[in-house]
């Protein structure tokens, strides 16, 4: 049996989308808005960076054209969004598409390129990208967690 780029990329995606899900339920309220030392991100800040990006990725994976990177957009999170039922509707939504447009692909245009304005990339590529991506703030959220005194593992069974 060989190697099934799409099995893995959905793999990951989803195993991702699950893991981050269970850390948010983890962090209680307080700790969702606060910005540790006042310079550091807060929770509800990481979801929608992680919303926007996912929504660039998934439009990318549809082969159309998200625009042009705006970091100034997701610097700031709009106060409708800065609820722990919003962000995790936004953030649900915004896999799920990325799931959904995913699957969508033939398991063999995994690696066929889709362009870029820098070049171009691949559903695959997307794929580890956004699994990377959620991996990375996840951590930030376990490490926001034990500043809290929860030291157990919610991401894993």
């Amino acid at each position: 049996m060989g190697f099934d780029a799409k099995e893995y990329a959905l793999a990951a995606v989803k195993g991702g989308k699950d893991g981050f899900l269970r850390d948010v339920a983890a962090l209680p309220d307080s700790a969702l808005l606060e910005s540790y030392g006042g310079a550091a991100r807060a929770p509800i800040n990481i979801l929608f960076e992680i919303c926007y990006v996912n929504r660039r990725l998934a439009t990318r994976l549809k082969g159309q054209d998200p625009g042009p990177f705006d970091v100034k957009f997701w610097a700031m999170t709009p106060v409708e969004f800065a609820t722990r039922e919003k962000a995790v509707a936004e953030f649900s939504q915004t896999m799920d598409e990325f799931i959904a447009a995913l699957e969508a692909i033939p398991a063999d245009q995994m690696h066929a390129e889709i362009p870029t304005p820098s070049g171009h990339t691949t559903a695959f590529d997307l794929s580890l990208f956004l699994a990377t991506h959620l991996n990375y703030h996840d951590g930030q959220l376990n490490y926001i967690q034990l500043l809290n005194g929860d030291t157990e593992m919610h991401w894993q069974d």
